[in-house]
């Protein structure tokens, strides 16, 4: 059992590697035509957009995981149906839900790796990739890490600890100095909001500095009109769902303790954890259709319908997590509900053959 088991396995894993690089070098390949026009601003060479591609291959690789298992899943078990081997199988007394658990196995090792490079390798190549993009395309930004961002406004210094959205800033101070360079105005808040063409500091406590005195004001609200615009933080944005499980929720955390809005990272995290159910779901959905109408398909024909089944995947998912946040539903029905619909499905399928 464990010869076959390997066997399954690696034909499996050979296929959805296969996939993944087709899948994810297809993705490289539309980034390339989408960043082609902002080569030539500032100082964004061809160079520099192509290494924030190649960054952005690991955050690719992980998101596009399910379609890819999906994908090879069809392939490899489509091949073994082509050739008569999964006839065999059953013909030794192999049930197909054994053939299931092989599959889904190698499904398993596949997607630890997968984790692994989403949790630990994809999180900072795409904050670095961010970095090189927003430092080269504007010469403002001086400096986006793990201490927030600089940017400087001619006279001004603005440090941002938590660009929440490109109109929400958390945990802002602004220094403001004369023409000699000396320290005239620090201005600190908890948080920012664009709003009518103007950011308005909200907990706000304001120092100015005198020859031999400092005054410190505090107040509610303070409206500025030269500060970030929301077209630079567009660009220098890290959106949840390119960060780790572990940033997502110290980012929730801070966002709570300063009453702000979680809605977005909430969904940003669940879906760290629905990336690996939906490509166990995947897996599982294939094997319905290598054993059924598909046995006797071309792997052109098995591909195009895998091609469907995850496109219709991705749009339940999308409306499932748009409806939710718009009614307010709870985050992790509106994210799994497609997952277990889906496997509902598969497993229907599979009692079925």
């Amino acid at each position: 059992m464990k010869i076959i088991d390997r066997y399954i396995a690696t034909v499996v894993t050979t296929a959805t590697l296969t996939a993944l690089l087709v899948v994810v070098g297809l993705d490289a390949f539309f980034s390339v035509i989408g960043q082609i026009d902002s080569v030539g601003k500032g100082d964004y060479t061809l160079l520099k957009m192509l290494m924030t591609v190649v960054l952005t291959i690991p955050a690719s690789m992980y998101a596009l995981f399910p379609v890819a298992a999906l994908l090879g899943s069809l392939g490899g078990m489509g091949m073994l149906a082509s050739n008569s081997e999964l006839i065999a199988l059953r013909a030794s007394g192999l049930s197909i839900w054994r053939i299931v658990l092989s599959v889904m196995q190698a499904g398993v090792l596949m997607l630890f790796i997968a984790v692994l490079v989403g949790e630990f390798v994809a999180p900072g190549a795409e904050q670095y990739a961010q970095q090189i993009r927003s430092s080269a395309t504007d010469a403002r930004v001086s400096f986006m890490g793990n201490r927030g961002l600089w940017v400087r406004d001619d006279r001004l210094f603005i440090n941002a600890k938590k660009v929440v959205s490109e109109n929400t800033l958390a945990d802002i101070t602004v220094y403001e100095f004369d023409d000699n360079a000396k320290l005239k105005i620090a201005t600190s808040a908890v948080s920012a909001n664009y709003r009518k063409g103007q950011w308005v500091l909200h907990n706000v406590q304001q120092s100015r500095f005198g020859t031999d005195s400092v005054q410190v004001d505090h107040v509610e609200e303070l409206p500025r009109d030269s500060l970030l615009t929301p077209e630079l933080l567009g660009i220098v944005v890290l959106e949840p769902e390119d960060m780790s499980a572990r940033e997502i929720k110290q980012f929730m955390s801070y966002l709570q303790d300063n009453g702000l809005n979680t809605q977005q990272y909430q969904y940003a995290l669940l879906s760290r954890f629905i990336t690996p159910v939906s490509a166990l779901v995947m897996l599982f959905i294939s094997v319905p259709f290598v054993f059924g109408s598909l046995r006797t398909a071309s792997a052109g024909h098995r591909i195009f319908i895998g091609i469907l089944v995850g496109f219709g995947f991705y749009i339940v998912s999308q409306v499932a997590g748009q409806m939710g946040r718009v009614y307010d539903l709870d985050p992790v029905l509106a994210t799994f509900t497609p997952s277990v619909i889906f496997l509902l499905i598969g497993i229907r399928a599979v009692r079925r053959l």
